[in-house]
């Protein structure tokens, strides 16, 4: 028991310093490519697909957003998934005397991935830039984008995600995170061709990518899902640092916690799903993206785990430290990798109490989330949809 403790916490501290080591590595190597972020994007005909499930609150700001981008899209779709307030109304109030844009109604909700798929099949552009009803993109995000998908001969491309509702501590806390785990660290997957989640809120594809792996409605993480189906082919997949796109994060307790027992419910089916190696899989696949989606899923509560573990039963056989030396050594290693997301950060930077409080509150919610979506799987009916 000790020396699996032992080995399960070297495994997860050397994952930690990679993606600190490759975080900073991507970082550099895009310095060069600042100078681009002016020139004029390709001309290429852009379809957004927007599926909405009861989002009156966001929709307008989101569709502003969209029309305001610095090159126009083609055409702007939202689908309504069976909404029982106003979104459908509200869009179509926005997107009126707009060339090509238009309003599909589903009369019952039929999930998120079903309305995509929907709009997707609707979609006539050659690239298609999938994006939730509660998520604005700056003026230049869709050009950086079709930028970095040119620049890199990329078939999808993932925007980098920032907090739009991130005045309360809890708001502020998610956006550290986002800054400092989940942009960062995609940054540094990028760098080795391995990325293993284009966000559900915002990410580029080409119509390529999607004509034979739509959207599938068997897991809560239809973006992982297919992000992981895409890696499997071979396709090349990127993080666009200067394509920057605030979504809206739960804004209480109750609703974080829902959000990450859907997202690691949604995991954990992802990784059984995707487990079995297939002929023709990509290389890159079952030795970096799929191996790493697995230890980010299991990171906390297998550390959680350990460090319990090595509690009971002393010091460690192989290194001989205590449960002490293997806390502040998990602590140290969190914190670097924080940090060096925070310097990088620049602008976006959150404010000191976030940067300190922020791993603790992201393990420990995860944590207690795994348990929860342990349950769910094992005990109750799995949900295999969820509204758009």
């Amino acid at each position: 028991m000790r020396l699996v403790a032992e080995l399960t916490l070297i495994l997860l501290w050397v994952r930690m310093v990679l993606c600190c080591g490759l975080g900073v590595w991507a970082w550099r190597r895009s310095l060069p490519f600042t100078s681009a972020a002016t020139a004029p994007p390709p001309s290429s005909r852009v379809s957004i697909v927007v599926p909405a499930f009861d989002e009156a609150l966001h929709i307008e700001t989101t569709l502003r957003s969209l029309v305001a981008q610095d090159i126009q899209p083609w055409e702007i779709i939202v689908i309504d998934d069976g909404s029982a307030d106003a979104t459908a109304d509200i869009a179509r109030r926005c997107l009126a005397g707009i060339a090509r844009t238009r309003v599909i109604r589903m009369p019952v909700n039929q999930g998120k991935a079903q309305a995509l798929n929907v709009g997707i099949g609707a979609a006539s552009g050659e690239i298609v830039a999938t994006i939730d009803a509660d998520t604005r993109l700056e003026p230049r995000a869709l050009g950086s984008a079709l930028r970095t998908m040119a620049r890199a001969r990329a078939d999808a491309v993932a925007f980098y995600l920032d907090v739009d509702n991130s005045s309360s501590l809890l708001g502020a806390v998610q956006r550290q995170e986002y800054v400092a785990a989940l942009n960062f660290e995609r940054a540094g997957q990028d760098v080795l061709g391995a990325i293993s989640i284009l966000p559900g809120a915002a990410t580029l594809f080409t119509r390529e990518s999607l004509s034979s792996q739509g959207f599938c409605a068997r897991s809560c993480t239809e973006d992982a899902d297919l992000t992981l189906s895409l890696s499997r082919r071979g396709l090349r997949m990127v993080a666009a640092e200067g394509a920057v796109a605030s979504t809206v994060v739960p804004a209480c307790w109750t609703e974080l916690f829902a959000q990450r027992t859907r997202w690691i419910t949604g995991h954990l089916q992802c990784c059984f799903f995707h487990a079995a190696p297939k002929v023709g899989d990509a290389r890159n696949f079952g030795t970096v993206t799929f191996p790493n989606f697995l230890l980010s899923t299991l990171m906390a509560p297998v550390g959680f785990l350990a460090l319990v573990s090595i509690a009971a039963t002393g010091r460690t056989m192989l290194w001989r430290f205590d449960w002490t030396d293997a806390v502040v050594i998990s602590v140290l290693l969190v914190y670097a990798q924080r940090a060096c997301a925070w310097l990088i950060a620049g602008k976006r930077r959150t404010r000191s109490s976030c940067f300190l409080l922020e791993p603790f509150i992201t393990h420990g919610v995860s944590t207690v989330c795994f348990v929860k979506a342990l349950c769910v799987l094992l005990w109750i009916k799995l949900p295999r949809n969820r509204p758009a």
